[in-house]
């Protein structure tokens, strides 16, 4: 069996395997990924993201997509990972992956040394429909200051990051200080504008799949209390203008600020079922 490091170059031939919205990742500076081949078939995949690189005993990666169709090319592709690993540093491994076909992935996991639970994903998929719906909805009235991201200078947006960054917030990205403003959608991601700086931030990331995906949410403005809000209403009446009612937006409650906001917007959003877990790594 072959091993192949997934790369923008490359990536165009697994595409299949590993879905196009988590494909499009590869190419991102804290991405990486393998595929195990048997000829002309893969055998085996796994995408994670490196995560406090900068943080000698937070170091860890991230598992976003595990697959295999067999036990042996599964041992092959953590041995790899092992090595890629170590040589990044990395003190300890998470991974969240669907529950769904997931039996064989399970065993090798908890073969590899990972402990394995089961629990409720982060992320909830929801329709356009069901945002216009909440009793958020019911006012229409965006507070001043709040604007589309399509408006605001790339210098001011570029500023609004780093200031974001500073105060410890990535959002669901981390490498947002790497991301272009060309990543996120401009249309429907918005922000917050006062005394000449940005000072909160709603951004959207619309996938391949045309799921518009939250990326980061951060008010930096002691009145969070209503410009989270009101960034939330301006998204949903843009997306509104934009977009029909059965599109689908994914949430992530990444952090105790989207945690407490998804359960006030959506007391009832439940994320699909997923096995997540964890183990330490072996460091030289």
């Amino acid at each position: 069996m072959e091993t192949v490091e997934l790369t923008q170059d490359n990536m165009s031939e697994y595409t299949g395997f590993f879905g196009e919205d988590m494909a499009e990742n590869i190419g991102r500076i804290y991405y990486c990924g393998l595929a195990v081949n048997d000829g002309e078939d893969t055998k085996a995949g796994l995408i994670w993201e490196y995560r406090n690189l900068d943080i000698k005993d937070e170091s860890e990666g991230h598992i976003v997509f595990f697959r295999t169709m067999d036990a042996e090319a599964a041992d092959i592709i953590f041995t790899e990972y092992h090595k890629m690993a170590a040589q990044n540093g990395v003190r300890k491994t998470t991974f969240v992956i669907p529950i769904k076909d997931s039996k064989l992935e399970k065993e090798v996991l908890k073969k590899e040394g990972f402990t394995v639970r089961l629990t409720e994903s982060d992320q909830i998929i929801v329709k356009l429909s069901e945002l216009s719906a909440m009793p958020l909805m019911e006012k229409r009235k965006i507070p001043e200051g709040i604007k589309p991201l399509e408006e605001i200078t790339v210098r001011k947006f570029r500023n609004g990051i780093d200031r974001s960054v500073r105060s410890g917030h990535k959002g669901v990205c981390e490498d947002l200080e790497a991301l272009t403003l060309g990543w996120f959608n401009q249309e429907v991601s918005c922000c917050y504008e006062k005394d000449d700086k940005v000072k909160a931030m709603l951004l959207f990331h619309k996938l391949p799949s045309e799921i518009i995906s939250i990326q980061l949410m951060v008010c930096m403005d002691q009145d969070f209390g209503r410009i989270l809000p009101g960034l939330m209403r301006k998204f949903v009446i843009t997306c509104e203008e934009l977009y029909p009612p059965d599109t689908r937006i994914l949430l992530n409650r990444h952090d105790e600020a989207s945690f407490a906001l998804s359960e006030k917007l959506l007391p009832r959003g439940f994320g699909i079922p997923v096995y997540a877990g964890s183990r330490e790594e072996k460091v030289r």
